[in-house]
């Protein structure tokens, strides 16, 4: 069972020809189904993270939310570091990110050009930004700011995060994948084919076994 990934909504496909480090990728062909949450909602600092995947590039985008009413981030970004075969090309910032006030952030990364296929991929991430004290009242901020950062919390139990989305956004289908022939192919090749990210060491299939379970995100 998985969250099936979808075209991306209008709104999301124009805030993407709008960034100009995008327009010559070419032709949008999936967007995960669902944003990602990278911190939990209780924290000083919301993110959460939508994957438009193109032909030979990955774009992140990021939804960022504020939720400390004495600060003011400007020149938000979330600075990734993939790992071997994929480079970070450029990154998005939003200028400014008031109280509550949401704003989105991307990182263009490129897709190995050996391995086109290789869609799985693990990135580190840390929220980076200048913070500017401001008065809660009226808004009104400091001059001089400060350099921060956020490393992301990722929710560590992928059973519990799953029972969160509830039975509504639950998909289940049998599929026969004829042509493959052991569990670490099927395992590898639902991988590339949905673009997602396993969870949990779920893309290491123990041996002498005929059933697996692989969690995706």
């Amino acid at each position: 069972m998985y969250p099936f990934c979808i075209m991306a909504d209008p709104t999301e496909v124009e805030q993407l020809a709008a960034v100009p480090e995008f327009k010559s990728l070419g032709p949008l062909f999936k967007s995960s189904a669902e944003p990602v949450a990278l911190t939990e909602s209780e924290t000083e600092y919301v993110v959460r993270c939508t994957k438009h995947t193109f032909a030979n590039h990955l774009v992140f985008q990021f939804d960022c939310t504020n939720t400390l009413n004495d600060q003011i981030l400007e020149n938000v970004t979330v600075q990734m570091e993939p790992t071997e075969g994929y480079e970070v090309l450029s990154y998005t910032p939003v200028k400014s990110l008031s109280y509550n006030q949401p704003g989105t952030c991307y990182t263009l990364t490129s897709i190995p050009e050996d391995d086109p296929s290789a869609y799985s991929c693990t990135f580190s991430c840390m929220l980076k930004f200048t913070v500017k004290d401001c008065d809660p009242n009226t808004g009104e901020a400091e001059e001089e700011g400060y350099d921060d950062e956020y490393v992301k919390v990722l929710k560590p139990n992928f059973g519990a995060a799953w029972e969160e989305v509830g039975d509504d956004f639950e998909k289940e289908e049998t599929f026969n994948l004829s042509t493959i022939k052991s569990l670490d192919d099927a395992v590898g090749n639902v991988i590339k084919f949905l673009g997602m990210q396993p969870c949990e060491r779920s893309d290491k299939v123990p041996e002498n076994k005929n059933a697996h379970s692989l969690y995706l995100a």
